[in-house]
Parts: C-alpha cells; structure tokens; sequence
C-alpha cells in the first residue's frame, strides 16, 4: 500500500513541471548549441580571413623589398679591328638597383666546355701563339657587383685573337651562361650567344657547374 505521504510527494512533483516542460528544455537547448557553433564557425571564418590578409600583405611587402634590391646583369662584348688596332673586351655590368651575388658561370664553343681563357685562346690560335698573347682578365664567379659596377672579365688587343674570337662569336660558335642572385636569394640564368639571347629568367637555384665552371 502507498504511503499517504508519498503519494502527496509525487503530485507536488507532477504539479512542479509543467506540460511538455522537458521538450521545451529540450528545444532551448538545442537552439543554445545551434547559436553557439554558428558563432564559432563565425569566429573560425573570421581568423581565416585575417589570416589570409595577414599572409596576402607579407608577401606584398616581401616583393615591394625585393624590387627595391633587384639586380640585372648585363654582359657587353666591345671589339674592333681598324688599320692596326685591334680591342676585344667582355664587360659585365650591374644595371639593377640591388646587389649581385654572381655564382656560376660557364662558357661554351662549338657545344664544348671551356674552363679558362688560355683554352679559349688555344681554340682560336696556335697553341704555341696562344701561351704568348697578352690579356687582361678579372674574376667574375664569387664577386659581388654593387648597382652600377661594371668589370671587364676579359680584354686584349692582339688582333689574330680578336679576329679570331669575333669570327667565332658572331657566327654562333660561342655560348655563355651565367648565373646571380639577390640579398634574397632569388636567382636569375641567363644564355647568351653571339645575337644575344632571352632575358635572364628565374631560377629556383642557380645550377652547379662544378669541374665544367668557367674559371674566368
């Protein structure tokens, strides 16, 4: 038999929750989580937002401060041959506005490898002539060209020589590569032949000669 007492307990209790009580607990509840993940998905959307923008605006300042040190190096063949004068000079120039690391540099003729200018001489001479020609050289691989320098990599005035080297530069025969960088490390390759060649195009990295690098 019921205790009169607990009988009075559980109608309190039923009278205490109202009709449908727990299925609008229920209902709040889940438009309390549903409000609160929309907001979170806001706030998840909102970072990746700022993010972008914060990332978008590195990389503009990054490439506003490259172009500010931006180097460009030229490679100019100067000669002549009048009466009883003769020049061949091969100048290589900064004309950038930053610093250039030059790395690699490799010189071709007739789609061979040439290491120095003795063997180049030796191409277009005697041996025994080329050991005694006169010249002046600089090194170019491993220097650093501030915006505006200019070095002469190589210069005689031995006409057989100069005949020599224009009779095979402009034909065609002759090929140069060379690579430089940046304070950066951005990195530039260019090709250049006796009709000149394409701009110098960006490179990852310039590439590694090792014993095929021309020796200046």
């Amino acid at each position: 038999m019921s205790n009169p007492q607990d009988q009075e307990n559980q109608s309190l209790g039923k009278a205490n929750v109202p009709a449908g009580g727990f299925a609008s607990i229920e209902r709040a509840f889940l438009r309390l989580t549903f409000w609160q993940t929309l907001l979170s998905l806001a706030g998840v959307f909102t970072g990746g937002v700022a993010l972008y923008a914060a990332l978008s605006e590195s990389e503009a300042v990054r490439q506003q401060t490259a172009a500010t040190v931006w180097p460009y190096v030229q490679v100019t063949i100067r000669d002549f041959v009048q009466d009883d004068k003769a020049e061949f000079s091969l100048e290589v120039t900064n004309a950038g506005v930053g610093p250039a690391r030059m790395r690699e540099m490799q010189l071709l003729i007739d789609g061979e490898v040439y290491r120095n200018w003795r063997a180049v001489l030796a191409a277009f001479l005697d041996a025994e002539v080329a050991e005694s020609v006169r010249y002046g050289r600089s090194d170019v691989t491993g220097r650093v060209l501030s915006p505006g320098d200019s070095l002469v990599s190589f210069r005689t005035n031995d006409r057989a020589t100069v005949e020599g080297m224009q009779g095979a530069i402009y034909a065609g025969r002759v090929s140069l590569s060379y690579c430089y960088c940046s304070i950066f490390d951005d990195c530039w390759l260019a090709v250049i032949s006796a009709i000149g060649g394409p701009e110098p195009v960006p490179v990852e990295q310039c590439p590694i000669y090792g014993a095929d690098r021309f020796d200046n």
